[in-house]
């Protein structure tokens, strides 16, 4: 009977380690293949964007991003106007094979055109360096955040390129506005049905979880944390997108809503 008990739980425990190494996540390094930028097709789509405050959820106005090929370099641009007339642009620069960031624009432009602030950096497998301007005044920038981080503010975008059998895969992001690099850990969490023209649509539901190196706050992951999920859609019909809503416990970015939710999105 012992020997038994013995063997059962060898056994089980065996099982239970096979399991763990199973989803364990693989590296993903850039340029090593694992993001196939060269799936990705231009398109311009507008979501609408959602702050959780005290009293529930507020509008933060729509954000418009557009992804247009220039030879072997990929365009992202992301635009939104905030309710006293300041627009907010960003453009970054991306290898078309890796979507390794190359290069980044940021750019606050006044209700009357004149543009108040820019920002611009050049990125290397080393840093990056650039400059700041205001007014008359120019700064000269520079960091640690280089070219093999992926770009926390378009993370989607190489995620959905991502076959979904490699899933969960630790990779290195940035969100380089705040200086803040991250060991990254993607997992497919589900698979939901949207619909689209009275077609079915499959999204991935990949859930995020960043490691933040400089501080070492975790943040976990799933729409009700501050990690968050990115609803996928590998290949779309025409006129979808291929991440139609990204979503954490107190920001919300969709195409699938026309209106911020009036409680929490995850009962909607």
């Amino acid at each position: 009977m012992n020997r038994e008990m013995t063997l059962g739980g060898i056994l089980l425990g065996l099982l239970l380690m096979s399991s763990a190494l199973a989803t364990e996540a693989a590296p993903m390094r850039m340029g090593d293949g694992t993001v196939q930028g060269e799936s990705l097709n231009d398109y311009q789509f507008t979501w609408l964007q959602c702050l959780k405050q005290e009293d529930g959820w507020v509008s933060a106005g729509p954000m418009t991003e557009s992804l247009v090929s220039i030879g072997k370099v990929l365009r992202l641009t992301q635009r939104a106007t905030q309710a006293n007339g300041i627009e907010s642009r960003s453009t970054t620069y991306l290898d078309r094979s890796s979507l390794a960031p190359l290069r980044m624009e940021q750019q606050a432009t006044g209700p009357d055109g004149e543009v108040l602030r820019m920002i611009t950096r050049a990125l290397s497998e080393e840093g990056y360096s650039g400059e700041t301007r205001q007014s008359d005044q120019v700064t000269e920038i520079g960091g640690s955040i280089n070219s093999t981080m992926w770009h926390g503010g378009a993370l989607g975008l190489p995620l959905v390129t991502v076959d979904a059998a490699r899933y969960p895969v630790e990779f290195a992001s940035s969100m380089i506005a705040f200086d803040g690099t991250y060991r990254t850990i993607a997992t497919i969490a589900d698979r939901e049905t949207l619909h689209h023209d009275g077609a079915a649509v499959e999204a991935l539901l990949v859930d995020v979880e960043w490691h933040h190196i400089e501080s070492g706050d975790v943040y976990p992951p799933g729409p009700d944390a501050s990690g968050g999920r990115f609803w996928l859609v590998p290949d779309p019909p025409n006129n979808y997108p291929y991440v139609p809503q990204y979503r954490t416990d107190t920001y919300l970015v969709s195409t699938l809503m026309e209106k911020c939710p009036e409680n929490d999105p995850t009962e909607e």
